[in-house]
């Protein structure tokens, strides 16, 4: 008897099998890390935009302490909003609170948060 060398039909059925599985669980796994990126990327402009806001109130935050609210736009869209108030720590101690508010991707609003601490004792 002749012997042939090969593979027969049923491995390469099962090679294409797990070769598919391999590709859906990767498709899948890429879908995730998309948008995992773009939310990490909202949540990236939202802190430079309350960080920004929190240095401009730094500087003039012994003179003036007022409570107030920003919205920043990308064209005509709202894609932050950011709130912020001073809290008495001590006599000569401020706590400033900025709180940020963003869109996600599924259309809804996400809150952060960020606070500093500012003496005025000159």
């Amino acid at each position: 008897m002749k012997q042939e060398h090969g593979f027969t039909i049923v491995e390469v059925i099962v090679a294409i099998m797990v070769l598919t599985v391999g590709l859906l669980a990767l498709m899948n796994s890429s879908a995730l890390v998309t948008r995992m990126i773009a939310q990490g990327q909202r949540s990236a402009v939202a802190a430079g935009d309350g960080a920004r806001i929190l240095d401009s109130l730094r500087t003039n935050a012994c003179a003036v302490r007022n409570n107030g609210a920003a919205v920043m736009w990308r064209g005509g869209t709202p894609v932050d909003s950011l709130n912020w108030h001073f809290v008495a720590d001590t006599t000569n101690h401020w706590r400033l609170v900025l709180s940020s508010k963003y869109k996600t991707r599924q259309n809804k609003w996400r809150r952060d948060s960020m606070e500093t601490f500012i003496s005025c004792l000159m």
